[in-house]
Order: C-alpha cells, then structure tokens, then sequence
C-alpha cells in the first residue's frame, strides 16, 4: 500500500520558526538598550559620588578654619563714663586648624543688642595685635594667638553699651565658622570689666 505524501494538495501545513538572524538581532537589541541603560545608572552615580567629595570637602574647610576664644573678654571704659568704649579678646586657631586671614575687610565683626547691629570691618573699626610669638601678617595659623579689639565703640555705636547690656560680637571669617560671643556688662561699669 503507498503511503499519502504529506504534503500533497494544495495546501502545505505552514509552520513557522525564529532564524537565527531574527534570534541575533533581537539579542543584539537587548544588549544595546541594558548597556545605555548601564551607562545612564553609572554616570548618575559618578556624579553623585563627586557632589558628595565636594559636600565633604566644603565641610572639612569649614571646621579645619575654625576659631576659638582663649581667655576673657574684657570691657574697657577708657573714659570712666559708665560707657564701654572697647572691647577685646583673643583668638587662636582650631587644633590641626588651616590659617585664618584676620584682615580687616576679609574678616568681619557684627556687633548687636537690643537696640542696633553695626558691622565692623576697617581697621578704624577693630584692631589685631600678634601675641607671644605670633607673626604679624594677620594669618592666624596653627599656635598662634591674636587679640582683636573693637575700638571707638561710642562713636561707632548709636546707643552706647552701658551697664546690665547683654550683647553679641560674631568674628566672621573669609572661610570656616563664625565665633558667637555673648556677654552681658555688670550693674556697674569699672575701668577694666571681665566679662566671662
């Protein structure tokens, strides 16, 4: 007996099948879009990596120029009115601190209470003095101690620092934190008044 030819008629069962071409092609598509993919993650992550250096590098700056009150500040009637007419204190560098430029103009001194805020700023307005054995180019480095002194304030000041004031001096520096010092004046104003 003879057996029918499978595909005898006049249709053919159609059955179809992925080449290996089409295979190819499509792989290759996958690979291309998870590898752009790939990129864009990585980049971000590059760049997010370098904003936080940077971030960590800021914050090293500012807390390696870090200042610090040595000692007392010290309220001076020069006059014996009842009135200070300065203030001063000494400052010196954080330990492992970068120098400090205390520049008059680079550095800046708020002074405020209750009643005004003045910015001190010239070397008419605040002083700096090397001690010991302090150089004098104004850059407070490692083991160095300077006084700055706010001068004139009577004739800086539009109401004058009497007795029982509190107030606040804030040395600001060109980079790293601002020094807060808050005092308050005695009851009664001497030539010399120790205000710790």
């Amino acid at each position: 007996m003879k057996m029918p030819h499978l595909f005898s008629g006049s249709r053919v069962n159609e059955e179809r099948g992925i080449t290996g071409l089409e295979t190819a092609i499509v792989l290759i598509a996958f690979v291309v879009v998870s590898s752009v993919f790939a990129f864009a993650a990585l980049s971000t992550g590059l760049f997010s990596s370098d904003q936080a250096k940077e971030t960590i590098r800021a914050g090293l700056s500012e807390a390696r120029g870090t200042l610090e009150l040595r000692g007392a500040v010290i309220a001076e009637d020069t006059d014996t009115d009842g009135d200070i007419d300065k203030v001063y204190f000494q400052v010196s560098n954080a330990a492992g601190g970068e120098p400090i430029d205390l520049t008059q103009g680079k550095t800046i001194i708020r002074y405020s209470d209750s009643s005004q805020s003045v910015i001190f700023d010239t070397s008419a307005l605040f002083s700096v003095t090397p001690i010991g054995d302090a150089d004098s180019d104004n850059l407070l480095e490692p083991g160095e101690l300077y006084e700055i002194s706010l001068l004139s304030m009577e004739s800086n000041l539009a109401t004058n620092l009497a007795n029982s004031k509190t107030f606040v001096i804030e040395v600001i520096p060109p980079q790293g934190a601002v020094l807060f010092i808050e005092r308050t004046t005695p009851v009664v104003v001497a030539k010399y008044n120790d205000l710790t």
